[in-house]
């Protein structure tokens, strides 16, 4: 296989890649996986609430990149594609659980962390965002996160929501003031 060209902008190295994938290098998937599976679990443990699950369910969106190689055209970037791919295995994990996931991300400081009260309330800070996240309709959570966590652009959370940027727009500001307001009595008691 050809060495990676680092003078690539990612999205062509990308497709660059995908071509090597359908061709069956598996050595192609591998550097995609690598690129791309950090952000695709965060997204992933922001929607499910279990960093075991994301985990499954990034490795899934994988398996279905790799059967779907040969029919992939670059139409949208590739990451927009894959959290398009893991937003419809979200969709259904929810139908498997029969329920919305409300779990909030557990996290806490390292052992001999010298700050931890600054660690205790970055943890109490996203707990109650991550609650409160939770506590969103699916579209305006998706959105959301999309845009904050994987600095989406909305043309791109819309083809990955297979939805009207229009609607994209409305999702996140409808998103953006209901968490405004769940988060008001957290930043009144700090």
């Amino acid at each position: 296989m050809p060495a990676e060209n680092p003078a690539l902008p990612e999205d062509e190295d990308d497709k660059r890649l995908m071509s090597l994938v359908a061709l069956g290098d598996d050595e192609a998937l591998r550097k995609l996986v690598d690129r791309h599976h950090p952000r695709l679990v965060g997204y992933l443990r922001a929607e499910v609430g279990s960093q075991t699950t994301a985990e499954e369910l990034a490795m899934e969106v994988f398996v279905r990149l790799h059967r779907a190689a040969a029919r992939w055209r670059p139409e949208a970037k590739l990451s927009t594609y894959l959290i398009h791919i893991a937003h419809n295995l979200v969709l259904n994990e929810w139908r498997r659980k029969s329920r919305k996931p409300t779990s909030t991300l557990e996290s806490a400081p390292e052992p001999g962390d010298a700050s931890h009260e600054s660690a205790r309330k970055v943890v109490e800070l996203e707990e109650s965002f991550q609650r409160a996240v939770a506590q969103l309709p699916p579209e305006q959570r998706t959105a959301i996160l999309l845009l904050v966590q994987q600095d989406l652009p909305y043309e791109e959370i819309a083809v990955a929501m297979a939805a009207p940027v229009s609607s994209v727009k409305t999702w996140i500001h409808r998103a953006r003031t209901r968490l405004r307001e769940l988060l008001k009595d957290y930043y009144e008691k700090t």
